[in-house]
C-alpha cells in the first residue's frame, strides 16, 4: 500500500486572510473555496487547507494532517490489526473522505484522492514536514509504521525526546510531550505547550531569499537553538501559527 502524507488543515476565523499570506509568502496556489469561506491551496503536491471556525471545530490552529492511501482496504486491514477504525467524513478538495485517530486520539484525515491535488511534482517552496508532539512516542511511532508504511528516518533522531518517520517525502516528527521533556531534565520549547499536532515545515532553495520577500504581517526569527541554524527560520503567520522554513537539504537529512 502507497501512503503519504499530503493535507494539512488549520482552522481561522479568517482563512482568505491566511490564504493570502500563504499565497504571497510562499507562491502557493488556490484549489478552491467552499461557500462557507474555507480555502485549499497546493504546492503541487500537499493540500495546505483553512477552515473556517464553527461551533463543531471551535479550536484555532493547526488540527489535522491527512494521509493519501491508494488502497482502503489493506488500510482497514492493518488498522483493524492495531484497534483502530476508518470513520466517514466530509470528503472534497478541504478533507478527506475518511478520519482516523491514532492511539493518543490524534486525527488523521485519509484519501484516496490524494485531497484533491491533480497529479504533479511539488514547487519549491514545498511542505516536506508535520510535527505532533504527544506522550508515549515509541507507542505511537509504531502505530504510524504499522498502519501505514512509513519507516525511521534516522537511527541518530530517535530517542526519548522525539522520533522522525518518512513517507518518502515527508518528515513526520513525533515530539515527546512536555512532561517527558522535564522528566528527562530538558527544557520545554514553543514545539511541546500543546498537545497534538504541533506545528510544520516548508523547505525551500534559499530559506534566506523567502524569509526577505515575507510580507510586514509575517514574523521571522532564525532557529540558533538547532544544531544547523544556517538557513533555518521559523515563521509566524497572520494568526500566530508557527512553521519552519529551511533551506534545502532540509529535512532530507533526517533531522
Amino acid at each position: 500500500m502507497k501512503a503519504e502524507i499530503r493535507y494539512l488543515a488549520l482552522v481561522s476565523k479568517t482563512p482568505h486572510r491566511l490564504a493570502q499570506f500563504y499565497r504571497q509568502a510562499l507562491g502557493l496556489r488556490e484549489l478552491g473555496r467552499s461557500p462557507e469561506g474555507d480555502v485549499s491551496l497546493t504546492d503541487g503536491f500537499y493540500n495546505l487547507t483553512f477552515l473556517l471556525q464553527r461551533p463543531d471545530r471551535p479550536e484555532a490552529g493547526f488540527r489535522l494532517a491527512g494521509v493519501a492511501v491508494d488502497d482502503l482496504s489493506e488500510l482497514e486491514g492493518r488498522l483493524a490489526r492495531e484497534g483502530a477504525e476508518l470513520r466517514p467524513d466530509e470528503g472534497g478538495i478541504h478533507g478527506g473522505e475518511f478520519r482516523l485517530h491514532d492511539p493518543n486520539g490524534v486525527p488523521v484525515a485519509v484519501s484516496t484522492t490524494n485531497f484533491g491535488v491533480p497529479a504533479g511534482e511539488a514547487a519549491l517552496p514545498r511542505l516536506v514536514h508535520a510535527a505532533m508532539c504527544v506522550p508515549d512516542g515509541a507507542r505511537i511511532a509504531q502505530f504510524y509504521a504499522q498502519v501505514f508504511g512509513f519507516e525511521k528516518a534516522s537511527p541518530d533522531h530517535w530517542g526519548p525526546s522525539g522520533r522522525f518517520l518518512r513517507d518518502g517525502t515527508t518528515n513526520l516528527a513525533i515530539l515527546a510531550s512536555a512532561e517527558e521533556i522535564q522528566a528527562i531534565g530538558r527544557r520545554v520549547n514553543l514545539d511541546r505547550m500543546t498537545s497534538g499536532w504541533s506545528h510544520f515545515g516548508f523547505e525551500a532553495l534559499s530559506a534566506e531569499d523567502v524569509v526577505a520577500l515575507l510580507p510586514e504581517d509575517a514574523g521571522a526569527t532564525q532557529r540558533t537553538d538547532r544544531p544547523k541554524s544556517q538557513g533555518y527560520y521559523r515563521i509566524w503567520d497572520p494568526d500566530g501559527n508557527h512553521f519552519d522554513l529551511r533551506s534545502l537539504p532540509a529535512w532530507q537529512d533526517g533531522d
